[in-house]
């Protein structure tokens, strides 16, 4: 009887705990990002430079990202699909171009939605600069994550 308990445990609930534990670990705040909380603890106070090129940094990445795949998806060799046709191509362009410019909107309300509580309090800015920032480099790993040859994914 014994065996049959160590091995549910074993088998069954360590690695349920595990999984808990594991998500636990990766469970982070969008309103807090490393880089704008180093800005912040390096001279202890609100370093607007650091900030701004922070955000700067972060947001030429992903518009460099999205000019690259915009670039890739706009030379690919549409012949290279199955009955592949020009039009499946720009459509495909016209798609993604569209999601940006979705996406910008969506990262603005949320951001707006997940900053909430701390409107009109010292900080907000930092808390919205934080969710902004970590919202495109998100987007920059969704934008990784489009290939115009399937097989690439």
């Amino acid at each position: 009887m014994n065996k049959i308990l160590l091995q549910a445990v074993f088998f069954i609930i360590l690695p349920v705990v595990t999984i808990d534990i594991h998500a636990e670990l990766k469970l982070i705040s969008i309103v807090k990002n490393k880089d704008v909380e180093s800005c912040i603890l390096k001279n202890g106070t609100i370093d607007s430079e650091c900030l701004s090129a922070v955000s700067k940094r972060i947001e030429n990445e992903l518009n460099q990202q999205y000019q690259n795949k915009l670039k890739e998806i706009s030379n690919y060799d549409y012949s290279q699909w199955w009955m592949g046709q020009k039009k499946q191509r720009q459509e495909m362009k016209r798609s993604f171009i569209r999601s940006q410019s979705l996406w910008e909107k969506y990262r603005q309300e949320y951001c707006k939605s997940a900053s909430a509580g701390a409107e009109g309090v010292d900080g907000y800015s930092l808390i919205v600069l934080n969710c902004q920032a970590n919202m495109a480099i998100r987007r920059i790993e969704e934008i990784k994550l489009v290939h115009p040859d399937l097989s690439d994914g």
